[in-house]
């Protein structure tokens, strides 16, 4: 049988409780005998050394005071002093007026041998209905000999009688407490369980894919973080899938565009193949076209799985910026040039920074295409660094068409496009801005857009600065 959480706090509430009351009710007792009990034995014991005294300063014919002050002991104690001079109490028989049993009422030979020597005897006994606590102090003669004893003697059960009283209360505030105690523990257990259960609710809903299910966060202490962090995860996953299925639908679609063309100029080529008619070449041209956009495609898919990878390798090293910039800008130049535009560069040779060579030229290389792509006809393209404080700050600037505001954030999102036909024409596959902001997030950079309608506009990248 599996039991859940609810039943296990449950069982361990009810056992808790049960062995603390148990635990109490031991040390109670426990309590009682060993202070209570040895306070009223040492009690009777201080009366029968009392009376001893009276007795050794009474003169031997005249025992009358002792006598009385017997009396009056007997009264204020409860329980019965006698003076026992017979020859059975100095033989070591206990007073037949206590009601023992036969075998009860002598001595032993080791309590004869303390009895002999002056030795005040603490004793209990069985009686004939109950058990009896004694106390024998015996008296001597002149010469050193037992002649008499004070005998002490009191029922067992009247030394626990005031505990007895007190037994009822004791169990009926057990008896609440145990309540008290398991309403408290219920309402604690349910404060912590509840959340739990829902969170359980909740995740059998996600393991299915369904992540509607929120928690309502009703406490302000840990379990309401909890339930707080479960539901910015489950808000997480949400997001990742649909991420992951818009990002399916967009590769499906980057490729299935491509593949229906080389399947249509295929089956053109075929045609005219068959029809015993010349090729024409612009068909095998966009054969050639589509398939390496495809080729690019899939490169870019790739990288960007290996980027977004906890365990890419990145080989990093002392790069001087601006000279790996000037590096990337001069192979570029003539791309600029056919489209009537010029790279200006305003640099600062002393920006050095630790990173891998090969991914920081890929980011340069693809914010400079961007920049050729969509800046305007006949207009520049500005590349400027400059170092604030600790971090190097290289900006790309481009005068085209711009963008409005609210497409800024959207654009290093996979397949993000705000015209898809002239990024068609243009050749681009989506990910380039992906990919830079990976590359810059792995060299613990940041990748900024500033841009308006009409303006152009302004990307930056801030990296760290070398610590030589």
């Amino acid at each position: 049988m599996t039991w859940n959480l609810k039943q296990k706090t449950w069982i361990f509430i009810i056992l808790f409780t049960i062995i603390t009351m148990f635990t109490i009710v031991l040390l109670t007792n426990y309590l009682y005998e060993q202070f209570y009990i040895e306070n009223q034995v040492n009690q009777l014991k201080a009366r029968g050394d009392s009376l001893e005294e009276v007795y050794y300063e009474e003169e031997e014919n005249n025992k009358e005071e002792f006598h009385r002050f017997i009396v009056f002991m007997s009264r204020c104690a409860a329980a019965q002093i006698v003076y026992d001079d017979s020859v059975e109490v100095i033989n070591g028989t206990i007073p037949s007026d206590i009601p023992l049993l036969d075998e009860e009422s002598r001595l032993t030979e080791e309590e004869m041998i303390k009895f002999e020597e002056d030795e005040t005897l603490i004793l209990t006994r069985s009686g004939i209905d109950k058990d009896y606590l004694i106390i024998m102090n015996p008296l001597l003669n002149d010469d050193d000999v037992v002649e008499s004893a004070i005998v002490i003697s009191t029922p067992v059960t009247a030394a626990f009688a005031p505990f007895q009283s007190l037994r009822g209360i004791l169990f009926v505030g057990l008896a609440i407490a145990f309540l008290v105690i398991v309403f408290v523990l219920n309402k604690v257990a349910n404060y912590v369980i509840k959340p739990i259960e829902k969170m359980i609710y909740a995740s059998k809903f996600m393991s299915k894919g369904d992540f509607s299910k929120k928690i309502d966060v009703e406490n302000n202490d840990e379990i309401g973080e909890l339930a707080t962090s479960f539901n910015y995860m489950s808000t997480s996953l949400a997001e990742a899938d649909m991420k992951k299925q818009e990002f399916l639908g967009n590769v499906s679609h980057e490729l299935r565009t491509p593949l229906s063309y080389l399947k249509g100029y295929s089956e053109v080529l075929l045609e005219q193949k068959e029809n015993g008619e010349p090729l024409d070449t612009k068909y095998i041209e966009k054969i050639h076209s589509e398939g390496s956009r495809m080729e690019n495609l899939v490169h870019d898919l790739l990288d960007l799985a290996r980027l977004e990878g906890d365990k890419y390798p990145m080989t990093l090293a002392p790069i001087p910026f601006a000279q790996l910039v000037e590096d990337v800008v001069e192979r570029m130049s003539l791309e600029a040039k056919k489209r009537g535009m010029e790279i200006r560069l305003d640099l600062n040779n002393d920006t050095i920074i630790n990173g891998d060579e090969k991914r920081m030229e890929q980011v340069v290389i693809n914010l400079v295409e961007n920049a050729i792509r969509y800046g305007k006809h006949g207009e520049y393209v500005d590349l400027m660094m400059d170092i604030k404080e600790d971090k190097a700050i290289l900006k790309v600037i481009d005068y085209g068409e711009g963008l409005p505001k609210d497409a800024l954030d959207k654009l290093t999102e996979r397949f993000y496009r705000l015209d898809r036909s002239r990024s068609r024409s243009s050749g681009g596959t989506g990910l380039g801005l992906t990919i830079v902001k990976e590359i810059v997030k792995k060299h613990n950079g940041s990748l900024t857009f500033e841009s308006e309608v009409g303006k152009g506009m302004i990307v930056s990248v801030i990296l760290p600065l070398f610590e030589g």
